[in-house]
């Protein structure tokens, strides 16, 4: 039975000041702007940015952008897991994952704040740039207006997952194992890349945000593998929607399956000497 608190959640809409703006719909004003800006509005993509940044260390805009769209993402995060917060309380899930999606929504906020600040020290500020990530909406760059395709190889930015994956074992996988996993990359890449252009204020914030996405990725790893010891469908459900969300696989086959079942099984011994000496995954909850 769903509780008014969750009910109430799930009814409310993304907010945020300034409101999101999703980049993927703006008008063709804004995109022309972002032509002006960028070359072209299509190149508003977190991994393209990148390359954008390191070929042209001295264009301030570029890292605007860049910076912008990582914000963004933060944004979401934000919304995203506090609501869950509330609606797995529903569930029958351990306190412990309650109090792991907490601390992992705070960990947002603290990379939200650090983002901003970063993009105010070159003069920005958030609503400048559309999102790349609107609240509960999907990700993914505004489309080019000079009809060109996109010039990197696709990636490189956190896509929201898909709005049914609401159950706690579906939202792990998609989120903490696969999308978080893919932040992992994100950061650590754009940390060294404020090192390889001398800004240090780049190259800590993102160092410190690439710390957190390791706890990250072993809260769903941990609880994953929870929450499915002992029920073999769910288990191979989780390893789908792993599969799908990382890799764009939307069957298996049985090889496929035991090598993510071993990359599981890694990944739960990192993840339990991370956080089982914490309290998580028992009934208690953490200090």
């Amino acid at each position: 039975m769903t509780s008014k608190l969750a009910e109430h959640i799930r009814q409310m809409p993304s907010r945020r000041n300034p409101p999101y703006r999703p980049a993927m719909t703006i008008d063709k004003e804004e995109a022309a702007r972002l032509d002006e800006k960028l070359g072209d509005a299509a190149n508003y993509d977190i991994a393209l940015m990148r390359e954008m940044v390191q070929a042209d260390p001295d264009n301030i805009e570029f890292r605007k952008a860049l910076v912008s769209g990582i914000a963004s993402a933060e944004y979401a995060g934000i919304d995203a897991f506090s609501r869950k917060v509330c609606e797995w309380q529903d569930w029958d899930v351990p306190n412990s994952l309650i109090m792991a999606i907490a601390r992992q929504t705070w960990d947002e906020v603290r990379h939200a704040r650090l983002s901003t600040g970063v993009l105010e020290s070159y003069g920005g500020k958030i609503g400048e740039y559309p999102d790349t990530l609107a609240g509960g909406a999907g990700g993914a760059p505004p489309p080019s207006t000079q009809g060109q395709a996109p010039q990197n190889g696709g990636g490189g930015g956190r896509a929201a997952p898909p709005q049914t994956l609401q159950e706690p074992v579906s939202m792990l996988s998609a989120v903490n194992v696969s999308l978080e996993g893919g932040a992992l990359v994100l950061f650590k890449g754009t940390s060294e890349l404020g090192r390889k252009i001398d800004d240090p204020l780049m190259e800590h914030c993102f160092d410190y945000n690439w710390a957190d996405e390791v706890t990250h990725t072993a809260i769903g790893d941990y609880f994953v593998k929870l929450l499915t010891e002992n029920d073999p469908e769910m288990e191979k459900r989780a390893l789908r929607i792993h599969a799908m969300s990382e890799y764009g696989r939307t069957r298996l086959d049985e090889q496929q399956t035991e090598e993510l079942k071993e990359f599981f099984v890694d990944e739960m011994e990192r993840a339990t000497a991370a956080l089982a000496s914490h309290g998580y995954g028992s009934e208690e909850s953490p200090d």
